[in-house]
């Protein structure tokens, strides 16, 4: 079934403005259903608050890959890990 409101065939390019009418009007309706999603944070304005900002996001990459590398370690150890992986590159 057609998804949307159905459009009138017209000649010329008033066809085309109709159906480029009706796309942009399903988009718009998306926004009332209700709050987005996730976790919300205010982006620092101050520059020694950017800076921090920054440092805190790089130290927490740094410990996430620390923590990955220690995991796949660890299961590489306790059951042979992902030899079929290193094996077939």
């Amino acid at each position: 079934m057609a998804q949307g409101p159905l459009a009138k065939k017209l000649k010329g390019s008033a066809n085309k403005r109709i159906i480029n009418k009706s796309k942009s009007n399903n988009n718009n309706s998306t926004h009332g259903l209700g709050p987005k999603k996730g976790a919300r944070s205010i982006a620092p304005k101050k520059q020694s608050l950017i800076k921090q900002k920054t440092i805190q996001k790089k130290l927490t990459a740094a410990i996430n890959k620390n923590i990955e590398q220690v995991i796949a370690s660890r299961a590489e150890a306790v059951d042979g890990g992902q030899k079929f992986i290193k094996n077939k590159y």
